[in-house]
C-alpha cells in the first residue's frame, strides 16, 4: 500500500525565484586570506548556535569544537551561476511547441526548467571556521566525528540571493555593496564591503550604509615590492618556479592550496544550517523544521598566485552593530588594539581593527553546490491539516557509511 507523503516537496513555479540546488558556477575568481581567529569566541558561537540543549531535550545530541586558531577570508566573483538541476519533464507528456514543454498554468510540470532561464552574476564575501563535530561516547567518537565549516557571517551584491540563500546554507545572507578591484601595485588585490547598520544603536537611530570592512594587499609573488625580507614569508618556497611547478604535478593544485593556507581553505566543504518554513498564519508554528547540510566543491583549480602575508592588510570596522559579527571571530578587543577606520572622521572614536594575516593567495576554479543531505529532521505535531512528521536523524560520519549496514542490529524484513 502506498504510503501518504508526510513532507512538503519543492515545487517549481514561474512566480518563485527560489532556486533549489544543484548549483554549477563556472571560472569562480577567488581571493582567499588566512587570519587568525580567537579560539574562545569560536567556542562561544558554537555554544550558543549548534551544541543546544540536551538529547532528552530536542531528540539528538550536535557538539563542535574549533579545529584550528584560523579563519579563512573568501572574495568570491561569479561571472555565471547556473542551475543544474534536470528537467523532471517525461518524454511521454506533450511538449505544446515550446521548450522543454512550456508553462502551462496550474501544472508544474510544464514551467521551463531553471537552467533554460539564463545566468546570473554576483559577488560574495564570507569567513569560514573548520570545526570538529564529535559524538559522545565511545561508540558516538569513532562513528559521528567529523571534519565541518561554521560560515558566521555571509555577504552578497544581488537581493534574490539574500533570498535564495538558505536553499543552499540554511542561513540567511546579507544584502552588501561589495568592491573587487586592482590596488595601488599591478596584480594587487584591494576590496570593499558596505553593509547597513547603526552607527552607535542608539534610541531612534536611523539606519545608514558603512563600510564594514576593507582588505589590501602587494603585488602577487614574485615581487620585489615587498614591506619585509621574503624568506619570511610562506610563500618563499613556492615562489620559486620549479619547485611549485613539481609541487603542482605531485600532489595537485587543489593539495597545494591546502598547503599554503594552512588546511583552512574550504575547497571542500560541508556546511550545516537550520531550515525552517513557517506558517503563514501562525508565525509562531513551524511546519517544517530541520539541520541540513550542502556540499561545496571546487574543481579545475588553476592560475594559483600567492601574496606575502606581511603585506596584506585586513581592517575591520567595529562600530555599533558591526562589532557582533567581528567580535564572534576575533573575540573582545584589548585596550590600545582599535584604531580609525579609513573614511571614519578622526573625531569619532577609534572602530578600525586589523587582524593577523597568515596567507593570502589567488586562484580561478569551478564551484559545485551539491548532496544536500538532512542531519536532522525535527517532529512536527499535525495541526491544521498537516500531516504528522515524526523525527528522523542521522548525523553518521561520512567515512563510516559504507560500513554502517555491517554494524547494530538489522531492520527486519
Amino acid at each position: 500500500m502506498k504510503q501518504p507523503r508526510t513532507n512538503i516537496w519543492y515545487v517549481q513555479s514561474a512566480a518563485s525565484q527560489d532556486i533549489p540546488p544543484p548549483y554549477y558556477f563556472p571560472d569562480v575568481s577567488v581571493h582567499a586570506f588566512v587570519f587568525e581567529a580567537n579560539v574562545k569566541a569560536v567556542q562561544e558561537y558554537c555554544d550558543r548556535f549548534l551544541n543546544l540543549g540536551s538529547k532528552q531535550e530536542r531528540g539528538f545530541e550536535y557538539r563542535a569544537v574549533p579545529y584550528w586558531p584560523y579563519a579563512t577570508l573568501l572574495f568570491l566573483n561569479y561571472p555565471a551561476m547556473i542551475s543544474a538541476k534536470k528537467s523532471e519533464l517525461s518524454d511521454e507528456e506533450p511538449n505544446e511547441g515550446l521548450p522543454h514543454g512550456g508553462v502551462a498554468f496550474g501544472h508544474s510540470r510544464y514551467e521551463v526548467p531553471y537552467s533554460d532561464r539564463g545566468i546570473m552574476r554576483q559577488r560574495e564575501v564570507f569567513v569560514a571556521m573548520p570545526v570538529i563535530r564529535y559524538g559522545l561516547g565511545a561508540k558516538g567518537l569513532v562513528t559521528e566525528t567529523e571534519l565541518e565549516w561554521i560560515i558566521p557571517w555571509i555577504v552578497v551584491n544581488k537581493p534574490w540571493s539574500c533570498v535564495c540563500g538558505r536553499e543552499m546554507l540554511g542561513l540567511g545572507k546579507l544584502l552588501a555593496g561589495i568592491d573587487i578591484d586592482q590596488g595601488f601595485f599591478r596584480n594587487s588585490f584591494e576590496g570593499h564591503v558596505r553593509m547597513p547598520g547603526w552607527k552607535d544603536e542608539r534610541q531612534g537611530e536611523m539606519q545608514g550604509h558603512y563600510k564594514f570592512m576593507k582588505v589590501s594587499t602587494g603585488p602577487i609573488l614574485p615581487t620585489f615590492r615587498t614591506s619585509r625580507s621574503p624568506e619570511k614569508s610562506i610563500a618563499t618556497l613556492l615562489a620559486n618556479s620549479p619547485v611549485r611547478w613539481g609541487m603542482e604535478n605531485m600532489t595537485g593544485l587543489s593539495n597545494l592550496i591546502d598547503y599554503a593556507s594552512l588546511g583552512v581553505i574550504p575547497t571542500a566543504m560541508r556546511t550545516i544550517g537550520l531550515k525552517q518554513y513557517r506558517d503563514a498564519g501562525r508565525p509562531d508554528k513551524a511546519i517544517y523544521q530541520a539541520l541540513v547540510s550542502c556540499r561545496s566543491k571546487y574543481s579545475n583549480v588553476r592560475d594559483l598566485q600567492l601574496y606575502d602575508e606581511g603585506d596584506v592588510t585586513i581592517e575591520f570596522n567595529r562600530m555599533g552593530s558591526f562589532s557582533n559579527a567581528i567580535d564572534t571571530i576575533l573575540g573582545q578587543p584589548e585596550a590600545g588594539q582599535l584604531s580609525h577606520f579609513p573614511g571614519m572622521p578622526e573625531s569619532e572614536p577609534a572602530t578600525g581593527r586589523k587582524v593577523s594575516v597568515k596567507a593570502g593567495l589567488r586562484f580561478h576554479a569551478d564551484i559545485n553546490y551539491d548532496k544536500m543531505s538532512i542531519v536532522h529532521e525535527f517532529p512536527i505535531n499535525p495541526e491544521g491539516g498537516t500531516n504528522s512528521r515524526p523525527t528522523t536523524g542521522d548525523l553518521t560520519a561520512r567515512w563510516f557509511r559504507p560500513f554502517k549496514g555491517f554494524f547494530g542490529r538489522r531492520p527486519l524484513p
